[in-house]
């Protein structure tokens, strides 16, 4: 009888135990560095090339856009993470191209980084982003009328295969050639130009305030990751 009664206690401490972490868990009391997801989109540094990316291509059958999962932002709640061939990344033109070098979290992963340190980094990477977000914007409102023209001039090209005056072949020269045109006639917007500069001291800012935390180990590390890290600031 004494071993029945001592299982049953020990099964009651257990569904308490329990109980108390389920509960302390859905009101965030229990905090377990483990718990943080370094896959998350939050931790890929972003920067000026990408926005360019952001600019989808015309086609014979499409306009020339800007890509709705980067301009609204809404790549940040991608539930399936960021991270080198994630199905959930096909099809979208900027993030397939995304390199992720730039994606800091699969380095913090490997750094040791103590529970107070992958705080304080989160929250200088979700101020990073809030930072980019109306750079972002004013990058895709800036360059609105330029796309309009490339979008009038594919249209010309497009109404001309179907008139039968250009073969697709002949047309498919001149959609490229207008892209590439139109890419250059961006990226070398006066406006562009003073974005990008703004994206540069943002990244340039996160840096810093992420190299004041570690330790001189993770330091020695941080600067040899960053100096192999893609930068259109330099």
């Amino acid at each position: 009888m004494s071993r029945i009664k001592s299982f049953f206690f020990t099964a009651f401490l257990l569904s308490v135990s329990l109980f108390y972490f389920s509960a302390c868990s859905e009101k965030g009391e229990v905090n377990s560095p483990n718990q943080m997801n370094f896959e998350s989109p939050q931790f890929a540094v972003l920067d000026f090339s990408d926005v360019l990316n952001g600019v989808e291509d015309a086609t014979l059958e499409n306009e020339m856009t800007f890509s709705n999962s980067l301009f609204s932002y809404s790549f940040m709640n991608n539930p399936s993470g960021m991270t080198p061939g994630n199905p959930g990344m096909r099809g979208n033109p900027w993030m397939e191209r995304f390199d992720f070098g730039k994606h800091l979290g699969l380095f913090f992963r490997g750094m040791n980084l103590t529970e107070e340190q992958r705080i304080s980094i989160k929250e200088l990477m979700a101020g990073f982003h809030e930072s980019l977000k109306p750079l972002v914007k004013e990058f895709r409102d800036s360059n609105a009328e330029i796309i309009i023209k490339a979008n009038a001039d594919r249209k010309v090209i497009a109404d001309q295969v179907k008139a039968g005056t250009l073969t697709r072949q002949e047309a498919g020269v001149l959609i490229k050639e207008l892209n590439e045109a139109t890419r250059e006639s961006i990226k070398n917007n006066p406006k562009s130009l003073e974005i990008k500069a703004q994206m540069c001291e943002s990244k340039a800012l996160l840096f810093e305030e992420i190299a004041k935390l570690l330790t001189v180990d993770q330091l020695t590390k941080w600067n040899e990751r960053i100096l192999r890290i893609p930068d259109p600031c330099r």
